[in-house]
């Protein structure tokens, strides 16, 4: 059992010792790498795997490991409800992974919502959707990722397309990109305006 342990602590110790490598290439101090050790875990042989955060970045016995599993455990009853666990069927760790990085500064955005002052996004084409609460099919303007730059702004019904997502716009509301870049959607009501 001991062997097993030295495996996988020796393991752990190749994942820091690169990403500690790769953080040095990129002018990083050394002595400021830190590292988190995930593990992704499933139940016998069920497709869904989550990540555990281990509370050492080393196992040294058997409860390391039986933490580990309390930890799965305890995550995947939160996601999936109480009595979902099956450790009858066994657990296995299916990844070793090591989070190399360096603590920075934390930055903070701007999140306040625009303050009406877009100018309107031009669309690139149309098409026919089918809206809820809306009769037949609607003539529907169709907008590319450029409508989505920061003081932008989309009056629905509308579809923007970006290359890794699409955002469907409903009538009687509309989209505004921040400063920073936060999509809001805004509800077009003249007594009050309903903020997303």
């Amino acid at each position: 059992m001991t062997d097993c342990f030295t495996r996988f602590n020796g393991i752990v110790a190749g994942l820091e010792d690169k990403g500690r490598a790769d953080l040095r290439r990129q002018g990083l101090p050394e002595t400021a790498v830190r590292h988190r050790l995930e593990l992704d875990m499933r139940y016998g042989n069920q497709l869904v795997t989550m990540a555990v955060v281990a509370p050492r970045p080393r196992l040294e016995g058997i409860g390391d490991v039986v933490g580990l599993m309390q930890l799965f455990a305890t995550d995947y009853g939160r996601r999936f409800g109480q009595g979902s666990q099956s450790p009858e069927a066994g657990i296995r760790a299916t990844t070793i992974r090591v989070a190399s990085y360096v603590q920075g500064d934390t930055v903070e955005f701007d999140t306040a919502p625009p303050d009406g002052s877009a100018t309107a996004a031009a669309p690139v084409g149309s098409r026919l959707c089918h809206f809820a609460g809306v009769a037949g099919a609607v003539d529907t303007p169709v907008f590319d990722e450029s409508a989505l730059e920061p003081g932008r702004s989309v009056p629905g019904p509308a579809i923007v397309t970006t290359p890794t997502t699409t955002y469907l716009v409903e009538p009687g509301w509309r989209i505004e990109t921040g400063a920073h870049g936060a999509i809001w959607f805004l509800a077009n009501s003249p007594e009050k305006e309903d903020r997303r």
